[in-house]
């Protein structure tokens, strides 16, 4: 039970949970250009980028702008 507390082993899981997140909403802004839906693909490609690993964010500040954005997502009808 000793590797829960390896900070190390918690930032490549985080990391690697990032890259998929990011890919998943890269994939699902390409299919809503297929669908001509401009806008939700828009939204999602803004969501990509605040998640992207790459972008060089604080972890904190990443993590209030994610959850701002679904919030407004959801205001906004993406989520439903």
């Amino acid at each position: 039970m000793r590797y829960l507390y390896d900070t190390k082993l918690w930032d490549k899981i985080e990391f690697i949970v990032e890259i998929l997140i990011f890919v998943a909403l890269l994939i699902a802004a390409t299919i809503k250009f297929h669908s001509h839906d401009i806008y939700q693909a828009m939204f999602y490609i803004a969501l990509a980028v605040i998640i992207s690993p790459f972008l060089g964010l604080q972890r904190v500040t990443k993590r209030y702008l994610v959850v701002t954005a679904f919030i407004l997502g959801m205001f906004a009808g993406y989520f439903s």
